[in-house]
């Protein structure tokens, strides 16, 4: 199985940042880079175009986020279906 570093490889991400507080991802885009964020103190993730303006998340990025969240030891939030 990938890592999620394998995964967001594909997908044209490259780590621009890490340390023991925030690992930040990034595409470059042709008229604006994205960037995903993860804030290992506060738990969040955030993606956001180079300008600060937030972006939707798409289904491989999502799994690739879920992938590097379970790699770090976060937690996921579990939805259980109603007996």
């Amino acid at each position: 199985m990938k890592t999620a570093d394998e995964m967001f490889e594909e997908l044209g991400y490259e780590i621009l940042f890490k340390n023991e507080k925030m690992i930040q991802y990034e595409f470059e885009g042709f008229y604006m880079d994205t960037e995903i964020k993860f804030d290992l103190k506060g738990k969040t993730v955030l993606k956001e175009y180079s300008t600060g303006e937030s972006q939707e998340v798409t289904m491989q990025e999502l799994q690739a986020i879920n992938k590097k969240c379970q790699e770090l030891g976060l937690s996921l939030i579990h939805i259980s279906e109603p007996t």
